[in-house]
Protein backbone atom coordinates (compact mmCIF):
# COMPACT_ATOMS: atom_id res chain seq x y z
CA UNK A 1 0.00 0.00 0.00
CA UNK A 2 1.24 3.77 -1.08
CA UNK A 3 1.37 6.51 1.76
CA UNK A 4 -0.30 9.61 0.58
CA UNK A 5 0.97 12.64 2.75
CA UNK A 6 -0.63 15.99 1.70
CA UNK A 7 2.40 19.04 1.43
CA UNK A 8 0.74 21.87 2.98
CA UNK A 9 1.54 25.16 1.15
CA UNK A 10 3.61 22.74 -1.28
CA UNK A 11 4.08 24.81 -4.94
CA UNK A 12 1.75 21.95 -6.17
CA UNK A 13 -0.82 23.07 -3.84
CA UNK A 14 -0.37 26.53 -4.52
CA UNK A 15 -0.45 26.13 -8.35
CA UNK A 16 -3.58 23.80 -7.70
CA UNK A 17 -5.31 26.85 -5.40
CA UNK A 18 -4.35 29.33 -8.16
CA UNK A 19 -5.66 27.38 -11.30
CA UNK A 20 -9.31 26.38 -9.61
CA UNK A 21 -9.49 29.90 -8.28
CA UNK A 22 -9.33 31.18 -11.46
CA UNK A 23 -12.12 29.18 -13.16
CA UNK A 24 -14.06 29.48 -10.73
CA UNK A 25 -13.75 26.49 -8.28
CA UNK A 26 -14.29 26.36 -4.86
CA UNK A 27 -10.61 25.53 -3.41
CA UNK A 28 -12.03 23.67 -0.58
CA UNK A 29 -13.51 21.30 -2.09
CA UNK A 30 -10.38 19.57 -3.33
CA UNK A 31 -7.82 17.97 -2.04
CA UNK A 32 -4.40 17.42 -3.11
CA UNK A 33 -2.05 14.78 -2.18
CA UNK A 34 1.41 13.42 -3.07
CA UNK A 35 2.81 10.11 -2.83
CA UNK A 36 5.78 9.75 -0.90
CA UNK A 37 6.32 6.06 -2.58
CA UNK A 38 8.75 6.40 -5.27
CA UNK A 39 7.01 2.62 -6.27
CA UNK A 40 3.80 4.21 -7.94
CA UNK A 41 5.11 7.06 -9.88
CA UNK A 42 7.99 4.16 -11.35
CA UNK A 43 4.81 1.95 -11.48
CA UNK A 44 3.26 3.90 -14.39
CA UNK A 45 6.77 4.54 -15.83
CA UNK A 46 7.15 8.29 -14.38
CA UNK A 47 10.56 9.36 -12.82
CA UNK A 48 8.91 11.68 -9.80
CA UNK A 49 6.08 11.76 -7.64
CA UNK A 50 2.37 10.86 -8.22
CA UNK A 51 0.23 13.45 -7.14
CA UNK A 52 -4.00 12.78 -6.21
CA UNK A 53 -6.48 15.65 -6.73
CA UNK A 54 -9.80 14.67 -5.43
CA UNK A 55 -12.82 16.59 -5.04
CA UNK A 56 -14.28 16.20 -1.83
CA UNK A 57 -18.29 17.02 -2.92
CA UNK A 58 -18.20 13.72 -5.88
CA UNK A 59 -15.48 11.96 -5.13
CA UNK A 60 -13.96 12.45 -8.18
CA UNK A 61 -9.92 12.01 -8.61
CA UNK A 62 -7.44 11.74 -10.86
CA UNK A 63 -3.71 10.99 -10.47
CA UNK A 64 -0.75 13.57 -12.14
CA UNK A 65 2.72 12.53 -12.22
CA UNK A 66 5.62 14.67 -11.55
CA UNK A 67 9.46 15.52 -11.50
CA UNK A 68 11.50 16.64 -14.74
CA UNK A 69 10.02 17.34 -17.71
CA UNK A 70 6.35 16.81 -16.00
CA UNK A 71 3.48 18.88 -17.31
CA UNK A 72 0.84 17.70 -14.33
CA UNK A 73 -0.67 21.56 -14.08
CA UNK A 74 -0.83 21.75 -17.85
CA UNK A 75 -2.75 18.25 -17.69
CA UNK A 76 -4.60 18.82 -14.94
CA UNK A 77 -6.22 22.59 -17.11
CA UNK A 78 -6.52 19.93 -19.61
CA UNK A 79 -8.86 17.92 -17.69
CA UNK A 80 -10.97 20.77 -16.12
CA UNK A 81 -11.98 21.91 -19.87
CA UNK A 82 -12.66 18.32 -20.96
CA UNK A 83 -15.43 18.55 -18.36
CA UNK A 84 -13.19 16.58 -15.04
CA UNK A 85 -14.82 17.74 -12.10
CA UNK A 86 -17.75 19.58 -13.46
CA UNK A 87 -20.03 19.03 -10.55
CA UNK A 88 -17.55 20.48 -7.99
CA UNK A 89 -19.14 23.30 -5.80
CA UNK A 90 -18.46 26.65 -7.55
CA UNK A 91 -17.15 29.48 -6.33
CA UNK A 92 -20.52 32.25 -5.73
CA UNK A 93 -20.07 35.01 -8.04
CA UNK A 94 -16.92 34.67 -8.70
CA UNK A 95 -13.95 33.25 -11.52
CA UNK A 96 -13.12 33.13 -15.11
CA UNK A 97 -15.09 29.90 -16.10
CA UNK A 98 -13.57 28.44 -19.52
CA UNK A 99 -16.06 28.12 -22.02
CA UNK A 100 -16.05 26.26 -26.16
CA UNK A 101 -18.69 28.82 -26.99
CA UNK A 102 -17.58 32.54 -28.71
CA UNK A 103 -17.52 35.67 -26.67
CA UNK A 104 -19.69 38.34 -28.50
CA UNK A 105 -17.55 41.42 -28.72
CA UNK A 106 -19.00 44.82 -29.29
CA UNK A 107 -18.30 46.46 -32.58
CA UNK A 108 -15.90 49.57 -32.61
CA UNK A 109 -17.27 52.85 -32.83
Amino acid sequence: MYRLDASPRSAATQALDTALRSRGFEVGDFQLEESRAAGLAEYVGASGRMLRVRCRSTGEERYYTTGSGSAWLGAFLMDLAKGCFAEATRLHGGGFVPTSQPVATRPSP
